[in-house]
């Protein structure tokens, strides 16, 4: 656990820290899918500053939903105070990269990032963090399209909720952290989403289960 977070993380926050490290290592991108109020902001800021000893550049973009941003200025305070932090948001925002290099987290919204995906998508970032990823599960969706315009050398999405109505929930959010794991959007619902959510084919579930077993962690409040 990097010296420099304010916190004393718990044994499952420890077991996440160790599972984003493993992921990087192979430049796997995955998903965060513990349980609301489980830490997963925290276990993202522990492995920020675990990058600072892995990396020369450290500017992670962080996308969330505009009611979550100043609990993410909050929280950055409070756990790790080190980290500099510039917020792309509201009228007066900055309209260019230029300073990108001189902070590791950039924080914006997805409302804002429809707006200034011209200059966003021409930065290279560390990584991308998408904070309530259930936000592109549609990949029809602008949004969807416009994340997956953005640069990065790897990708985490976090959400409690990874799968919301149907299985096909987990295309968009996957297809973004891991590209090319599930293949086009047809090959998904015709492979897995149909035969699960309709047919109730376990074998099929089984299946996806295994394949999507190693890019998933999930914990419950249980």
């Amino acid at each position: 656990v990097p010296k420099a977070l304010n916190a004393t993380l718990r044994p499952y926050q420890r077991d996440g820290l160790n599972w984003l490290n493993f992921l990087d290592n192979f430049n796997f991108g995955g998903c965060l899918a513990d349980d609301m109020g489980l830490g997963k902001t925290i276990q993202v800021l522990a492995f920020i500053l675990s990058q600072r000893e892995k990396v020369t550049h450290n500017t992670n973009l962080v996308v969330v939903p505009a009611s979550l941003i100043f609990n993410w200025k909050a929280e950055v305070e409070k756990f790790a105070p080190s980290i500099k932090v510039k917020t792309i948001y509201g009228n007066d925002r900055t309209k260019t990269t230029d300073v990108f290099d001189d902070f590791e987290i950039v924080l914006t919204s997805y409302g804002t990032l429809l707006s200034d995906i011209r200059f966003l998508k021409a930065y290279r970032f560390n990584y991308i963090f998408l904070d309530e990823s259930q936000n592109i599960k549609n990949p029809e969706s602008q949004r969807y399209k416009m994340v997956r315009m953005l640069q990065s050398r790897n990708k985490i999405v976090l959400t409690g909720t990874p799968i919301e109505n149907n299985t096909f929930d987990l295309y968009g959010q996957l297809s973004f952290a891991c590209p090319g794991l599930f293949g086009t959007k047809q090959h998904f619902a015709d492979t897995y989403s149909t035969p699960i959510d309709q047919f109730k084919d376990n074998r099929r579930a089984e299946e996806l289960q295994k394949k999507i077993k190693p890019f998933i962690l999930r914990r419950t409040k249980e």
